[in-house]
């Protein structure tokens, strides 16, 4: 695994990093949360944009990641859009899918863009060369919100997304038993000794919550917490994540 960086911060050195979602229906409230961020000891921030109720209003949705982008300064934004197959809140076509990111990564600074796996091929590669080319980091990602599949599965999910040449790879899993948790972090850990990326994991639910501290133990990178609202279950506030952080490095 070889650290990647996101506007100065290093994914894959250290203690994982803590990244915020910011979840606001409207632009108001994205701006507000924006701002609770910065407040928190937060090191990065993920827009996601399922949620958001203007999400046909291509201009509104750029101003509000330049907004955002202007109130976050030195932290990073990721820009997610979730697509209700994988625990989102729309159902996106992949056209629009490829539209939306293509317009921000034109006209935004974003950092980073999450890219599902399992769209179209096409439109993967797409987008993955599209950002490159303009300086965005990508995470190739994968949600299982009502399974865990075998530990031999889960590493192959890993090991594939990681040949389509994302900086990132993540996978997120619901857990319905102990095993399950041990599985993830065990196929996690053998990804990171494989890939070339940093490798972001998670259990959700109360069951995958140890997945959501422990991630210097079993290499993941980075862990997502919240300052009020949850996007997925079993997500701690950052500052109970910070302090189990700190206590597991020392």
């Amino acid at each position: 695994m070889t650290p990647v960086s996101f506007k100065g911060l290093s994914l894959g050195n250290g203690i994982p990093k803590i990244c915020v979602p910011i979840t606001g229906a409207d632009t108001n409230t994205v701006i507000g949360q924006a701002g609770e961020v910065v407040s928190s000891s937060a090191d990065l921030a993920e827009w996601r944009l399922d949620y958001f109720n203007d999400l046909e209003d291509t201009t509104e949705v750029i101003t509000t990641a330049n907004r955002l982008i202007e109130i976050l300064g030195d932290l990073s934004l990721i820009i997610t859009l979730r697509d209700r197959a994988e625990g989102g809140k729309r159902q996106i076509a992949d056209s629009d899918y490829l539209n939306f990111y293509t317009a921000l990564m034109l006209n935004t600074e974003v950092t980073a863009i999450d890219v599902e796996w399992q769209r179209d091929p096409t439109i993967t590669q797409q987008l993955i060369t599209f950002a490159r080319t303009h300086q965005v980091r990508t995470i190739i990602s994968h949600h299982e919100f009502k399974q865990t599949p075998a530990k031999a599965e889960m590493l192959d999910q890993l090991l594939t997304m990681g040949t389509l040449g994302g900086d990132v790879v993540k996978l997120a899993v619901m857990p319905q038993s102990n095993a399950d948790v041990l599985n993830l972090m065990n196929a996690t850990h053998e990804a990171s000794q494989q890939l070339t990326q940093p490798v972001i994991s998670i259990a959700m639910g109360s069951l995958g919550a140890v997945t959501r501290v422990a991630g210097q133990t079993f290499d993941s990178v980075l862990t997502f917490a919240t300052v009020h609202n949850q996007s997925a279950p079993g997500q701690l506030t950052v500052e109970q994540t910070r302090q189990i952080l700190k206590v597991i490095a020392q």
